[in-house]
């Protein structure tokens, strides 16, 4: 039992903290238990309660384990919503000398080798020190994404106490500055490669970010520990935690190498993956950098490669949103009409 559940929390388990908004009562009977002012029998009756409530007619059907447990050294409550299973018992007895076998129907049977764990909350003496409860919540059932809404909200009355989209990006930023920091004037092709592993990543399709799973798979291992540690240094936390590329999605389909002498590449992240723009280290402090493709146009000036608009053309102004990573403090000047011509109307002169 304490296995699985290990594995569960290890996994896929999430950093909760109370909402007083959310009105549950929950977080209260947690408090009540773990001061000592209810015991489990009288707080697992009330979990019991609110978990039926919070649930629609879409929840799987289950039973509510409530356990008294320990978080390192200290009291704890444990919630685990499990697989309600059935199945047939046998127990082979002698009748008349023949060996015969009795059946009886089990109608709930819990932890089985292949039972289910659905939800699983956490909550230990650790996190009442502050004035909201905080613990740790995990739901198998969605595959590492966020926990179940009936469930973090309706039953725990908690939200998520890191938003993923601020943690995403606090990993790519992190990230970013550990490659730069690191591999300054030497090993140009670690940097691209570093840089390539930290945007393929985060442009998965995979709904959970696993740091850790990421320094084994992608770094080299006298890379590992620093940039554990450099994570770490910078709050980004080791374990898995739900991945939203929302504040950074412009940041991830563009590349930027700036070279020393002012000359600097914006490609995009397909054009470095399928080799059109190659990086290499020539070992001596300098890096050459390689574009293979085919020539579409030549212009003046540096406006981030765009051509020049036509005189005739609108006014447009550049837009947020088409800001090229790396260039967010740069705005380019808006183009002026030639023919723009500027009239005053005068009243008639007066004696």
């Amino acid at each position: 039992m304490q296995g699985k559940l290990r594995d569960v929390l290890g996994r896929l388990g999430r950093e909760v903290v109370e909402d007083p908004e959310l009105k549950s009562g929950l977080p209260d009977a947690v408090r009540a238990f773990l001061t000592g002012k209810q015991d489990l029998v009288e707080v697992s009756g009330e979990l019991a309660h609110a978990l039926r409530d919070s649930q629609n007619g879409s929840s799987s059907a289950g039973l509510l384990l409530v356990a008294a447990a320990r978080l390192d050294n200290q009291s704890a409550l444990l919630m685990v919503k499990l697989e309600q299973e059935t199945g047939m018992q046998a127990n082979e007895i002698l009748t008349d000398g023949l060996r015969t076998f009795d059946m009886q129907y089990l109608a709930n049977l819990l932890f089985t080798e292949r039972s289910k764990v659905y939800k699983v909350a956490l909550f230990s003496e650790e996190g009442m020190g502050g004035q909201k409860l905080q613990g740790w919540a995990a739901d198998p059932q969605t595959s590492g994404k966020d926990v179940a809404q009936f469930f973090l909200e309706r039953f725990l009355g908690c939200r998520h106490q890191n938003d993923p989209r601020e943690l995403t990006r606090r990993f790519h930023d992190v990230a970013m500055d550990w490659v730069n920091s690191r591999f300054r004037t030497s090993d140009s092709d670690v940097r691209v490669d570093y840089l390539m592993a930290v945007m393929v990543e985060l442009q998965s399709s995979a709904g959970a970010l696993d740091p850790a799973n990421f320094i084994e798979t992608h770094l080299q291992e006298p890379h590992r520990d620093d940039f554990a540690e450099f994570l770490q240094t910078n709050d980004v936390p080791l374990r898995t935690f739900d991945k939203n590329t929302d504040l950074i999605g412009n940041r991830l389909q563009k590349v930027r190498v700036d070279l020393a002498s002012g000359a600097f590449l914006v490609a995009p992240l397909e054009a470095v993956q399928d080799g059109t723009v190659a990086v290499k280290d020539l070992g001596d402090g300098r890096t050459t950098v390689t574009v293979t493709d085919t020539l579409a146009n030549t212009s003046s000036g540096a406006a981030a490669g765009r051509p020049p608009k036509l005189p005739e053309q609108p006014v447009e102004l550049p837009s947020q949103a088409e800001t090229i990573p790396g260039l967010e403090s740069i705005l380019g000047a808006p183009t002026r009409s030639l023919r723009a011509k500027v009239v005053h109307s005068l009243p008639p002169a007066q004696t």
